[in-house]
């Protein structure tokens, strides 16, 4: 079979020859986004896959399906890029990696909340300009002082909340779906409980109809003052004018986003300060604000499964089989 991988970056090349040399198949990299306007380079192949942060719009699957490719298989966990009504109508299926590793994100996720309690953005502007003094920063949290509200419980949100267990934390959860084998570690609960209760809110949800615009000015509200906001997930689920105003009143103490609505803008590329998005120009000004460019799954071990679990997967639904990782809705 031969499979054309769109938007393919240097560190998945040394798996993706293996994966190739183990089962037979010819692998194809090209190193940019599926889009419009490079469809057409996946004529004569039988398969496609693609890791990626832009929309895919409704040619891109009918010229998929005039080539007789049935299926994408996305590298990523977010499939909030492909419109599914187009996708289906013209009888191609999806898959994404659902499980490359949750405990990848989960440990950036913890490293960010880490950075935001003990101060260390401020201590690092501090020392930088000279100041070596302990009020530079101020003085820190420890973990098991808090109580997180884990929004979306999913594979990445239970592992987040398996180690804030473990190192002590108390941990909400707020999902739709129940997993009795949870309540280990935490406390189902509602929204607005969660968000009254909490001193850290961690977004681990997909982002859809339910939560696009979720943190919004009167999401923030009800939070308490001096809370910690982390999003490792979407930048679409929070209302980033709304996420400003609350850094700037205290109504957060700190906040940590690997992820903006308009990350597309700036993000995988090389630019100077001034030429960053405006809003993105004045958050990073803040001490205590994080931004970091979408890496929070960037680890060896993702990587490698990323790229295993998507080929598998394309060979399978190009073939008429059933993969677990399959979009159905």
């Amino acid at each position: 079979m031969k499979i054309l991988m769109y938007n393919s970056v240097d560190k998945e090349v040394p798996y993706v020859n293996a994966w190739a040399a183990k089962t037979g198949h010819e692998v194809v990299t090209l190193f940019e986004p599926l889009s419009v306007a490079n469809v057409d380079r996946a004529q004569e192949f039988d398969a496609v896959t693609t890791q990626q942060t832009t929309n895919m719009p409704d040619p891109i699957y009918q010229k998929l399906a005039s080539y007789g490719i049935k299926q994408i298989a996305l590298r990523q966990v977010g499939y909030d890029v492909f419109d599914l009504p187009a996708a289906f109508s013209n009888h191609i299926r999806l898959s994404n990696v659902a499980a490359y590793s949750p405990r990848a994100i989960a440990e950036y996720t913890l490293t960010q909340l880490f950075n935001i309690l003990r101060n260390n953005k401020k201590f690092d502007r501090a020392m930088a300009m000279g100041d070596y003094t302990w009020a530079a920063g101020g003085q820190a949290r420890e973990i098991y002082q808090l109580t997180v509200a884990v929004i979306g419980v999913g594979r990445i949100g239970t592992a987040f909340a398996q180690i804030l267990h473990a190192l002590g934390a108390k941990v909400l959860a707020v999902d739709p779906v129940y997993h009795a084998q949870n309540e280990a570690f935490v406390e189902y609960t509602t929204l607005d409980d969660a968000l009254s209760r909490a001193n850290v809110i961690s977004f681990h949800t997909p982002l859809n109809a339910e939560t696009q615009g979720l943190a919004d000015q009167a999401f923030f509200a009800k939070v308490q003052p001096g809370t910690i906001m982390l999003n490792m997930a979407r930048g679409g689920i929070v209302d980033m004018a709304a996420l400003e105003a609350a850094l700037l009143s205290g109504q957060l103490y700190g906040a940590a986003f690997d992820v903006t609505p308009n990350e597309n803008e700036f993000m995988d590329q090389k630019q100077t300060v001034a030429e960053l998005p405006e809003n993105i120009q004045r958050l990073i000004q803040l001490d205590n604000f994080y931004l970091s460019p979408h890496i929070a799954f960037y680890t060896n071990t993702a990587i490698k499964n990323m790229v295993e679990i998507a080929l598998d997967d394309a060979v399978i639904m190009a073939n008429g089989g059933h993969t677990e990782n399959e979009i159905l809705r």
